[in-house]
C-alpha cells in the first residue's frame, strides 16, 4: 500500500495538471495584474484548485488503484522442465528427492491458496509473502537439479568394486618381500581420489536436500501460521515464520555453492 500523497505526486497527469495550474495562474497574474483582496482571491482558488486533484482522483477510483497496484502474478515454472526434473529423480535409487518434489509443489499451492484467502491481493504484505515463497521454492528446485546433477556424476564410480580392488592390493603388499610395488600404490591412490570424489559428492547432496528439508518446514510453517490468522486481519503472528521463509529466500544464491 502506497499513502495517498505519494502515490498522488507518483501520478505522471499530477505534473501536468500542476503546469497547467501554474500556467494558469501566471497568465492571469500578468493579465489582470490583481492587488489586495483580488489577489488573496487568486490565492485562495489556486490552492483549492490544488486540493481538488487529489480528491478528483479519489472519486474516480484512480488514487485507490494507485495506493493498491495489482499484484503481477508469477512466472510459472515451465511444466515440462518439471516434467524433465521428475523423470530424472526418479531414476535415482533414492526416493527422497523426487518425494522432495512432489512435496514441494504440493506445499507451495496450499500456501498460496491460503495467502489468496487470508490477505488481500492488493496489499503489499500479499506481495511479500507470495513472492518470498516463490523464491524459496525455485531455489529448492534448483537444489533437486543439483542433486539430480550429483547423481549422474558419481554413479559411474562402483564403490564395491574400489574397495574390493584396495582390499585386494593391500594383500598383495603384505605378500611383497621386497616392498611396496610403485605401480600398486599409483594405483591404490587413484582408487582412493575416486572414493573421495564420491564422498564429496554425497556431502553435497545431504547439504542439499537438508537445505530443503528446510524450506519444507519454512513453508509449513507460514502456512499454518497464515491460516491463524483471522479474516480481514493483518498477519502480525505469521512474522516469525515469514522471517524464517525470508532468510532462507535470502540464502537463494548460497544453495548451489
Amino acid at each position: 500500500m502506497t499513502s495517498w500523497w505519494r502515490a498522488t505526486l507518483s501520478y505522471p497527469p499530477t505534473w501536468v495538471a500542476m503546469v497547467l495550474l501554474a500556467v494558469v495562474t501566471g497568465v492571469t497574474l500578468s493579465i489582470a495584474d490583481p492587488v489586495g483582496t483580488a489577489t488573496l482571491i487568486l490565492a485562495v482558488l489556486v490552492l483549492v484548485a490544488a486540493l481538488a486533484w487529489p480528491v478528483v482522483l479519489l472519486m474516480t477510483g484512480r488514487l485507490e488503484a494507485l495506493r493498491f497496484p495489482p499484484v503481477q502474478p508469477l512466472d510459472e515454472v515451465d511444466p515440462a522442465l518439471l516434467a524433465a526434473l521428475a523423470d530424472e529423480l526418479a531414476e535415482l535409487d533414492d526416493p527422497q528427492p523426487g518425494e522432495q518434489l512432489a512435496a514441494l509443489q504440493h506445499k507451495r499451492a496450499t500456501l498460496m491458496k491460503v495467502l489468496e484467502r487470508r490477505l488481500d491481493a492488493g496489499e503489499l504484505t500479499y506481495a511479500r509473502y507470495m513472492g518470498t515463497a516463490d523464491s524459496v521454492y525455485r531455489a529448492a528446485l534448483d537444489n533437486l537439479h543439483e542433486v539430480a546433477v550429483a547423481h549422474d556424476s558419481i554413479s559411474s564410480i562402483d564403490e564395491t568394486y574400489v574397495a574390493r580392488r584396495l582390499a585386494e592390493l593391500d594383500a598383495e603388499a603384505e605378500a611383497e618381500a621386497d616392498g611396496p610395488d610403485p605401480s600398486a600404490e599409483r594405483e591404490r591412490d587413484t582408487l582412493a581420489q575416486r572414493l573421495e570424489l564420491r564422498s564429496n559428492q554425497r556431502h553435497k547432496i545431504a547439504r542439499l536436500m537438508a537445505q530443503n528439508e528446510a524450506a519444507l518446514t519454512a513453508l509449513d510453517r507460514t502456512t499454518t501460521a497464515l491460516a491463524d490468522v483471522p479474516i480481514g486481519k493483518r498477519p502480525e503472528d505469521a512474522d516469525a515464520a515469514m522471517a524464517a521463509l525470508e532468510a532462507l529466500a535470502a540464502r537463494t544464491g548460497m544453495y548451489a555453492t
